[in-house]
């Protein structure tokens, strides 16, 4: 069975709009930051979250790893977070990993003929 793909286009346009608003709450507290993310990350696996697309899923989940990483460096002139110290504050606010949502046997029940 084939599953789906997400476009590039729509990929791309995702990812822009998850770093525009990285970049809006950058001075936020990092709790409300990962509850932000974490609820655009949850938005964008329940709708583009079907089977064979895990690997677009990941590719906005990695985008948005790396670019969080730049906006915490950025957030003072003191500067720069090492990325032993991004792990740690990874692991005390984790950041939602890829699932799908539709797996390849329900599938064909979204079909349209």
């Amino acid at each position: 069975m084939v599953g789906r793909k997400t476009e590039k286009k729509r990929l791309r346009r995702s990812i822009g709009k998850i770093q525009t608003t990285l970049r809006l709450i950058r001075h936020w507290l990092i709790l409300e930051q990962v509850e932000k993310i974490n609820q655009m990350l949850r938005g964008h696996y329940n709708y583009y979250g079907m089977a064979g697309n895990l690997k677009s899923l990941y590719k906005v989940y990695q985008a948005t790893d790396k670019y969080w990483h730049k906006m915490l460096g950025n957030r003072s002139r003191k500067g720069y977070v090492t990325w032993e110290r991004y792990a740690q504050i990874k692991s005390w606010f984790p950041i939602v990993r890829p699932r799908i949502s539709i797996p390849y046997k329900e599938l064909k029940l979204y079909v349209i003929l």
